[in-house]
């Protein structure tokens, strides 16, 4: 498709809820033709085959998200990630509810663990590659397994800015 108007640049915010309707219903039909509003009533049109759904844009401006992510990443480790998915799910049977699985990454391997003290407790070790000093680190085992599910990719790679400091 060409651009009617090649030369104008813009951004535009539209809610995520939006674009999934619209890939629902016109995305079938071939190309979207998209058209922002020349006036300042802030709506966005979707075309494609004969059927037009119009929105309104979110007010405001995209956050600058860049400047939270750090240059330079000095930490990687590697593991496989269906292997990764199914220890999690594992390890996380005798967590309690919002209780994180710790993941401790040295040379060679991963060791993961959950629960505490009197608590039920398990923990599983995976081969891992890892580059950068050994760090430990904490998630919440559903949030983990639902990021690590949608990935496609035989291995995963985490990085890691610092190793935290004990208290």
């Amino acid at each position: 498709m060409e651009a009617r108007h090649p030369g104008i640049s813009t951004s535009a915010l539209v809610k995520s809820k939006t674009l999934n309707e619209v890939a629902k219903t016109l995305g079938g039909s071939g190309d979207i033709h998209l058209a922002l509003a020349d006036d300042d009533s802030r709506l966005i049109g979707f075309e494609s085959g004969g059927r037009t759904t119009t929105s309104l844009l979110v007010d405001g401006d995209y956050p600058k998200i860049r400047s939270l992510f750090p240059d330079s990443t000095p930490i990687h480790a590697t593991v496989q990630t269906q292997e990764l998915v199914e220890a999690v799910r594992r390890v996380s049977l005798v967590a309690e509810r919002n209780t994180p699985v710790r993941l401790a990454f040295t040379q060679g391997q991963l060791s993961l663990d959950a629960g505490t003290g009197e608590d039920a407790q398990a923990s599983e070790e995976l081969e891992a590659q890892l580059s950068g000093e050994d760090i430990t680190v904490a998630f919440n085992p559903h949030y983990l397994v639902e990021g690590l599910s949608v990935i496609e990719t035989k291995f995963v790679r985490f990085s890691f800015t610092t190793a935290p400091k004990p208290p």
